[in-house]
């Protein structure tokens, strides 16, 4: 009888591998996903999504570029998010929720800007042709933008 089938119960050996990791293409890490369906889910959830999404790709950005997004960042910027919308609905003074509103758009944009230096890295790090996120597109789209991005990475980099 051979060495192989002298212990039938005995757990297979396999060497396991982190499905989260791809080596020196950490683009590959990130999901493709069509940037109009971001654009589209974005308008059925009035914006909702966008946050979700900016979030969850900071949070993963920070996982894997040297380039750290601050998580008091992230979080004043639901935060305030989420007080801007309370006080838009409550009708809440227009001054007060023009002051919410203006300090939102700050954080929001430096917010976008520094995950676009994380996601500048990760695109770049094992890429033949070094690319650079349009600052003027990064403005006006911003989530849109990052995911065609991304998109194109990944494409790139299979």
């Amino acid at each position: 009888m051979s060495n192989e089938t002298s212990n039938l119960y005995q757990a297979p050996e396999a060497t396991l591998t982190d499905a989260n990791s791809s080596g020196n293409k950490p683009i590959l890490n990130f999901d493709r996903f069509s940037a109009w369906g971001v654009f589209f889910l974005s308008v059925f959830t009035l914006g909702i999504y966008s946050v979700y999404w900016l979030v969850n790709r900071t949070n993963l950005a920070n996982s894997l570029a040297k380039h750290q997004v601050s998580q008091g960042l992230i979080y004043g910027y639901v935060g305030l998010y989420a007080v801007n919308i309370i006080l838009s609905i409550a009708g809440v003074s227009p001054e007060l929720g023009g002051v919410v509103s203006l300090i939102s758009f700050v954080v929001a944009i430096i917010l976008i800007f520094s995950l676009r230096t994380s996601l500048t890295e990760l695109i770049n790090e094992s890429s033949d042709e070094p690319v650079k996120l349009n600052g003027i597109l990064t403005f006006f789209f911003n989530v849109i933008y990052f995911q065609y991005k991304i998109n194109e990475a990944i494409d790139k980099q299979k």
